[in-house]
């Protein structure tokens, strides 16, 4: 049998090594707008690779009287030869390539690739892959083994091959690997690093191959020649997420197969190589069934209500929606807060979708765009192109949020602390509320005094709030008024580490119930033990507070997500116990609990969406 490849095109050589797998024909694309295509077969008989080598017209011709055959792989990359049968030519073109091959006539040209996606990334097979089936929303960069990238005629530009990768905000197809991961400790340094908070706000670079594939006028698959393969037939598809170059967090997964199957058709569909649809009305479809689910699942929790109408509509990873979170204000007001730079990326999809679904839903709302510039630059997104809703200078334009039957004046349009109001403790202060009926109560670091109202509005004897901040001072005070509750609660200004050693040198440590709800000490892993130092302090000072004869409440705090997520939890008690030793008070346990109901937690990967602790204790008398 003779086999003859003949090529007439420019000038180039190229020579491929005999390989012995289980590949058919595969297409390389070079530089030059030149093909080589390269022939082996099953390892059972002889490996026979078609050797393209194209210089000045010359041909090159191989024999072999061996037997022939091939194992069945893809029908795209696939001809079939048999013995004793006559040859006819099969020709595939592509910019200036002509490609004549003598073959046997039961060649079967190659059928069109079915759809794919544009746009992929392939993670590692193993227990990783499996949390991300199974609903895990982050894919860090370790986790990957490589991307691709499907060019068709009518979209690629052949001088930038080389440099055409992935870009920030690109919605891919996230596919779990054929392959076994035998390198099971993976990146083990970069996850050790990320436990040490070694990695917080740095992108963590990891090798992995990209390879770019070409569709041709025939719809058959063509590989880049500075691209290695693997077989996409072979992967399994698990979900779509938007793409990230710059941050730990690679791939953020919007839509998962298993629990939107019906979506994930859609957008398979949307994103395939056949489709001419725009990738934005894929995110904008992802868009549309979270918020649509979000709703659902705040009212099943009754809100809002005749005596709620402000909280979290929307808490990122919970809802799907990762980097993502919005609060509803006063039944008016919609505060969107980004932290994520594929949110930047597509603000105006966001904003469309969500006003679009309140709308359906009798919910008409004021939207404000808020970001969090220390957050968006861990993403790697140019702070240079923040844009911030254009009223937020409106420092003075404000509105009533009620929370269990207590208003509250809010500022959401002011450049502030986040929203202007906490609602990740409506739970909590409807908790210890309820134990402070004819008590005194101190709720340190009050902030718009939360704790303190509902403390009398529960019948307490008298409360006290202290915050360092004047303006929360000062909206403290103005929500008393509003409550009319201002007679036995007062609020002041001043450090609560010099405001509790100065009251207890003044001998004032009769409270029955005190709060301590400090902001966050501990922003990453790096900063635990410093900010556990701070913690023992604090808590220390606040035991030395409690009735010393009949002993009383304490409330303690912490929303950073670092303390929350050590030990499972265990660290922070512990560092509460050790701060009661040094107050020489017993402490017993009552409770622990976190941000209320509507801050929605992602099952598939709790704890990591954890950041608030409540833990409530009761103290001892002073045993003497």
């Amino acid at each position: 049998m003779v086999i003859c490849a003949h090529i007439k095109t420019i000038f180039s050589k190229r020579i491929y090594p005999l390989q012995r797998d289980q590949s058919n024909f595969i297409y390389k694309k070079h530089s030059n707008h030149t093909y080589s295509t390269m022939r082996t077969f099953s390892k059972q008989f002889w490996t026979l690779p078609l050797l393209m080598i194209h210089q000045h017209g010359v041909s090159f011709a191989f024999t072999t009287n061996s037997l022939l055959s091939t194992s069945p792989l893809s029908s795209n990359q696939r001809y079939k030869i048999n013995k004793n049968q006559p040859t006819n030519t099969y020709s595939s073109s592509r910019t200036n390539l002509n490609v004549s091959l003598d073959a046997p006539k039961d060649i079967v040209p190659p059928k069109k690739q079915k759809p794919l996606p544009k746009n992929m990334v392939v993670v590692h097979r193993g227990r990783q892959s499996m949390a991300f089936r199974q609903g895990s929303p982050l894919v860090f960069s370790g986790a990957i083994s490589s991307s691709f990238r499907i060019h068709t005629d009518d979209n690629d530009d052949d001088d930038n091959l080389e440099e055409e990768r992935l870009e920030l905000g690109t919605l891919v197809a996230v596919a779990v690997s054929s392959k076994n991961n035998n390198q099971r400790s993976g990146n083990r340094n970069n996850r050790n690093n990320r436990r040490n908070g070694k990695n917080q706000g740095k992108s963590v670079e990891t090798a992995y191959s990209h390879s770019n594939y070409f569709l041709d006028s025939n719809g058959v698959l063509v590989l880049d020649e500075n691209s290695t393969s693997e077989s996409i037939s072979s992967l399994q598809l698990i979900g779509y997420g938007v793409y990230n170059p710059h941050s730990m967090y690679r791939v953020r997964i919007l839509c998962h197969e298993t629990s939107h199957p019906s979506t994930f058709k859609s957008i398979k569909q949307i994103l395939s190589t056949s489709s001419t649809q725009e990738p934005n009305e894929a995110i904008r479809l992802i868009l549309k069934v979270k918020f649509e689910e979000a709703i659902r699942s705040r009212t099943s929790l009754g809100l809002p209500n005749l005596s709620t109408d402000s909280y979290r509509l929307v808490n990122g990873e919970g809802d799907g929606l990762s980097g993502l979170a919005v609060d509803v204000l006063g039944g008016t007001v919609a505060v969107i807060m980004s932290s994520a730079s594929w949110c930047e990326i597509y603000k105006s999809d966001i904003m469309d979708i969500l006003n679009q679904i309140l709308n359906e839903n009798d919910r008409k709302l004021d939207l404000i765009w808020r970001t969090t510039p220390s957050r968006l630059a861990q993403d790697g997104y140019n702070k240079d192109l923040l844009l911030q809703d254009e009223d937020l200078h409106d420092s003075e334009r404000g509105i009533l949020a009620t929370e269990s039957d207590i208003q509250y004046k809010v500022f959401p349009w002011a450049q502030g602390q986040k929203t202007g109001f906490y609602c990740d403790q409506r739970e909590n202060r409807v908790l210890v509320a309820q134990l402070c009926h004819n008590k005194r109560v101190l709720d340190l670091c009050c902030y718009n005094g939360g704790f303190a109202l509902n403390a009398m509005k529960h019948g307490a004897a008298s409360c006290i709030g202290v915050d360092s901040s004047q303006d929360a001072i000062d909206t403290a005070t103005e929500n008393a008024k509003i409550n009319g509750l201002s007679d036995d609660c007062s609020f002041v200004r001043d450090d609560i580490a010099n405001y509790m050693k100065q009251t207890h040198e003044d001998g004032d440590t009769s409270y029955d119930v005190i709060i301590l709800d400090p902001p966050k000490l501990a922003p990453s892993v790096s900063g635990l033990e410093r900010a556990s130092r701070k913690y023992h302090a604090l808590n220390r000072d606040a035991m030395k507070l409690i009735d010393p004869i009949k002993g009383g409440i304490l409330l303690t705090c912490t929303c950073s997500g670092a303390m929350t997520q050590k030990d499972g939890g265990q660290f922070f008690l512990q560092t509460v116990k050790a701060a009661s030793l040094s107050a020489r008070r017993q402490i017993t346990l009552l409770k622990t609990s976190g941000a209320a109901s509507c801050h929605t937690q992602c099952p598939a990967s709790f704890p990591a969406g954890a950041y608030l602790t409540a833990a409530l204790f009761h103290v001892s008398p002073l045993e003497r």
